[in-house]
């Protein structure tokens, strides 16, 4: 019994058909609700949010855009 070009055809949508129901479950949701629960670090002053992964920025940004303040009074509780 040979293929045709419909069997091939329909054989292709199941096995589509399949893969989508497989992924499906997995909601393939945007990385919006990850990237907001990973930025912590916020500057008291001026709200600026910061991942937590960059506490080396911290100093710099207390340092450049407050100079009159301390680290302490832009980022209380943080020790980088």
């Amino acid at each position: 019994m040979g293929r045709t070009n419909a069997s091939e055809a329909q054989r292709k949508r199941l096995d589509a058909a399949k893969r989508q129901a497989k992924h499906s479950g997995k909601g393939g949701e945007s990385q919006l609700k990850n990237i907001a629960a990973s930025q912590t670090l916020m500057c008291s002053i001026c709200r600026q949010t910061f991942m937590c992964t960059q506490k080396k920025l911290l100093p710099a940004h207390a340092e450049s855009k407050h100079p009159k303040q301390t680290f302490d009074q832009c980022f209380p509780g943080v020790s980088v």
